[in-house]
């Protein structure tokens, strides 16, 4: 090689050498910052995660993010840092300081890690992060999930526990000791179909066909990927690489779900004079100018969100419980001997199940885990647990770091339906008397918290009472049997792997036989 052209190699290798080491300098010097001067310094917590939030992507991508947050806090205490710019509380007097609003100061906004949406798309009330936006959206929305609108549904909710309770007693029927089948599956059939019917007028035909139609299947496959695509929005300088990252099957799903969704609502619209009963889309306040309500174009944006909110919040929550029952037969026994002291199907109605103190003590204790929610500190600082925080920092609380804590409940990560009852509320002497229930918020606080609650309640209660007054239910001794809910990974949603029972038809008895045959 020449001299001429060793030269500018030589000279560009050390060029390349300097910026290298340049780079190296800035990542160790602000490593250093991070942990040692930052101003959530004096905060505890382990210093891989102090000084990067890798750690903390790295457990979201793994599903893990919770369950590895509950161990820190049960090294470091109520006050954990988590990432450089984030503090995970695990106290409930938090849940008032971050998510609800007082007369001292607004709830704290929503941090990025909601903010996405398609380019193209309107926001929806979820990702929705200016509050006058999302105070407007709301508006729109809540006449559809009220009380009120839920009662107006009582009829097709009832209709697809039916249809639920049918296609099972079909399967079970075939053999003297039932069958062997995977509940989650068919828990999320009903789900789907009743919230399609609900929102839309048309059911997804999943209960029918027993299995998923292509966009049901498509959005419990997508979780883990949108998980992954969400958390790369801590490093917004990230974005232009994020579609590299995120592989190009789960931007075209993203895109095929809300056309299918815009579709949906479209047909629905077109049958607006042929309509005989309410569902959400004609429940929706509408206001072409988008100040009292929302804008012709958001009720497509919404519709992709009702469909997994109405569905997966049941399939998870109710798949949960039964896991739960199964595996503590005692607890399962009192709740059939409670359900069953209706004496016919047709008793089972929502103004009967609201007083089944037991089965609302399930329901409840199911409801015990649930995920986090971020928010972030306003711009000129906000105040945690008696801490002044400075501007700009993620904070929130992860549920499950309270609801296992033996601080706050007694023997935490049992199924325990009677710390919800007035005997243990009541009774001083109860060891579940000083539980801080008050601290379980599935539906989160303040403005921010889910409109549906009473859907959920509603559909949550019919669908597990109807199956336990229908069917007995027994544990399998097989991998999928063996399933512990509490043990999957949590991305958007509970993983929600495969989980076998046995299911039987009920044997009813002499009196109990002549009862259904009279009044079924």
């Amino acid at each position: 090689m020449t001299p001429l052209l060793q030269y500018p190699i030589k000279k560009t290798l050390e060029i390349l050498g300097g910026i290298l080491a340049f780079c190296v300098l800035c990542v160790v010097g602000r490593i250093i910052y991070n942990v040692y001067f930052h101003p959530l310094s004096r905060f505890p917590g382990p210093k891989p995660w102090t000084a990067s939030r890798l750690p903390y992507i790295s457990h979201i991508q793994a599903g893990a993010l919770a369950r590895e947050i509950r161990i820190l806090h049960c090294k470091y205490g109520d006050i954990v840092r988590v990432a450089p710019d984030e503090l995970s509380f695990a106290a409930p007097e938090a849940l008032q300081d971050i998510y609800a609003k007082t007369a001292t100061h607004p709830a704290f906004p929503k941090g990025p890690f909601w903010n996405g949406t398609i380019k193209g798309q309107p926001f929806m009330v979820l990702n929705a992060l200016d509050p006058s936006d999302h105070a407007r959206m709301r508006k729109g929305v809540a006449s559809a999930f009220s009380e009120k609108a839920v009662r107006a549904q009582e009829g097709l909710i009832e209709k697809y526990a039916t249809k639920l309770v049918a296609c099972l007693e079909q399967v079970v029927s075939k053999s003297e000791k039932g069958a062997v089948l995977n509940i989650t599956s068919w828990i999320n059939f009903a789900a789907f179909d009743c919230i399609g019917d609900l929102a839309f007028g048309e059911s997804f035909n999943c209960l029918e066909s027993n299995e998923f139609r292509p966009w049901a299947f498509e959005i419990l496959a997508s979780f883990k990927a949108v998980a992954c695509a969400a958390s790369l929005r801590y490093y917004p300088y990230l974005d232009c690489f994020l579609r590299l990252a995120i592989p190009k099957r789960v931007w075209e799903t993203q895109k095929y779900h809300f056309q299918l969704a815009v579709d949906k609502v479209q047909r629905r619209l077109g049958r607006e004079k042929e309509r005989r009963r309410p569902d959400v889309i004609g429940m929706l306040q509408l206001d072409e100018k988008g100040k009292k309500g929302l804008t012709i174009r958001e009720p497509h944006a919404h519709a992709p969100l009702i469909i997994i909110a109405g569905s997966q919040t049941i399939v998870t929550v109710l798949s949960g419980i039964v896991n739960f029952l199964v595996k503590n037969p005692e607890k399962l026994a009192i709740l059939i001997n409670e359900v069953r002291n209706i004496r016919n199907k047709s008793g089972i109605t929502q103004v009967a199940l609201k007083d089944l103190e037991y089965l609302n003590g399930v329901i409840k204790e199911g409801l015990r885990v649930s995920g986090g929610l971020n928010r972030l500190t306003p711009p000129t600082g906000g105040t945690v647990l008696g801490h002044q925080l400075p501007g700009n920092i993620h904070v929130n609380v992860q549920p499950l770091s309270i609801h296992l804590s033996p601080i706050y409940f007694h023997d935490p990560t049992a199924f325990i339906p009677e710390r919800w009852l007035s005997a243990a509320i009541e009774d001083p002497m109860s060891p579940y008397h000083s539980d801080r229930r008050n601290a379980v918020l599935p539906f989160s606080t303040g403005s921010r918290s889910c409109p549906g609650k009473a859907l959920a309640w509603a559909e949550i209660r019919l669908l597990l009472a109807r199956l336990v007054w229908n069917f007995d239910f027994e544990e399998v001794d097989s991998v999928k049997g063996q399933l512990r809910w509490e043990e999957q990974k949590v991305y958007i949603a509970v993983e929600r792997k495969p989980f076998e029972v046995r299911l039987k038809a009920r044997s009813f008895g002499v009196e109990e036989a002549l009862s259904e045959e009279t009044y079924s």
